[in-house]
């Protein structure tokens, strides 16, 4: 097995589009690492790719399939993914394909019809993560759920915060451990807790790998078309409902409206439809100022153009404080 470069090389990328093309698979840009098996005269018969610790564009040539070969490309990619220090492996796959990789020790997480089925190789996976939250269950009649970027926390999700905090007896506030944002998780989090800390009834979690992660919906940070939007917002859905919301006992999950953003507009849809009523999905007015709507992107643009005062009414004390000093509340 070894590396290609599609980006930069031609005869790498015309060999590898040619192969996935074959198989029904289209060529994507947002990979780290692409891999290729050859044949002994010089053609491209199996490849791989992945991004981060995802497995994409897996694709054999026909003539060579059922044999060792994809046991193969299988083993190069997973050691190149625990190599990079990740500590689960992840591949998305059709009904077609999913027994071949159970036996490789995927596990199934969820699926959407079988259009896509979302699998993970890990030492400690989904029913570890699951352990761990059901350890950090709040009794109540009423337990509602947030998941946010907050990149960074505005005044605007403290308002969707506060509201909840309102409506119900716990709220658990799951802030996105991505660092594929301006600000890194470890910030975001902090400042979450910061700005929330009044607010008893509120419980905060890291996501993890398992709710609007580069694993579960990728498509949110890589923006691809609407159709693959849609597909993974779906999964993303189902494993908050079947998984993610019994942990905890979730009976409602608040979000913002999205007049701004296509793609969260598109996975409120999915979550709507999913959920079909439980989890309840409350869907709440994004609070304005000065006749714009509050968003982090706002907050974002005014930063990169200097224009603290202007910032200042759109976020809390504890935010504005570490945008203007570069110290964490």
């Amino acid at each position: 097995m070894q590396q290609l470069f599609p980006a930069r090389i031609a005869t790498d990328r015309a060999a590898w589009l040619d192969l996935l093309q074959r198989k029904g698979i289209r060529g994507e840009a947002n990979l780290d690492a692409v891999y290729g098996i050859y044949s002994d005269d010089g053609v491209l018969i199996a490849t791989g790719a992945r991004y981060r610790n995802i497995l994409k564009c897996i694709a054999i040539d026909c003539a060579h399939q059922g044999g060792s070969l994809f046991n193969e490309l299988m083993s190069g990619l997973m050691r190149d993914v625990f190599a990079c220090g990740h500590h689960a492996c992840y591949v998305y796959t059709k009904a077609d394909a999913r027994d071949a990789f159970r036996h490789l020790g995927f596990c199934d997480i969820a699926h959407v019809d079988d259009t896509l089925y979302f699998l993970e190789n890990a030492v400690r996976g989904l029913p570890h993560y699951l352990q761990a939250l059901r350890g950090q269950y709040v009794a109540g009649s009423r337990i509602a759920a947030i998941v946010m970027n907050a990149n960074p926390f505005t005044n605007g999700h403290r308002y969707l915060v506060e509201k909840a905090a309102r409506e119900n007896d716990v709220v658990h506030l799951f802030v996105l451990s991505e660092d594929l944002s301006q600000f890194p998780g470890a910030v975001r989090l902090a400042l979450v807790k910061a700005g929330t800390a009044d607010l008893a009834n509120v419980h905060i979690h890291p996501t993890g790998d398992y709710i609007i992660s580069a694993a579960t919906f990728p498509a949110y940070f890589l923006r691809e078309d609407a159709n693959i939007i849609e597909i993974q917002a779906r999964l993303d859905a189902r494993i908050f409902k079947e998984h993610i919301a019994p942990a905890l006992g979730i009976t409602k999950r608040y979000v913002g409206s999205e007049p701004l953003s296509p793609a969260t507009a598109i996975y409120n849809a999915a979550l709507q439809r999913e959920f079909a009523g439980q989890p309840a999905l409350v869907i709440v007015e994004r609070q304005q100022a000065d006749g714009d709507v509050i968003s982090a992107s706002r907050v974002r643009r005014l930063l990169a153009a200097g224009d603290m005062e202007a910032i200042r009414p759109l976020v809390p004390p504890t935010t504005f404080y570490y945008l203007t000093s570069g110290e964490l509340p």
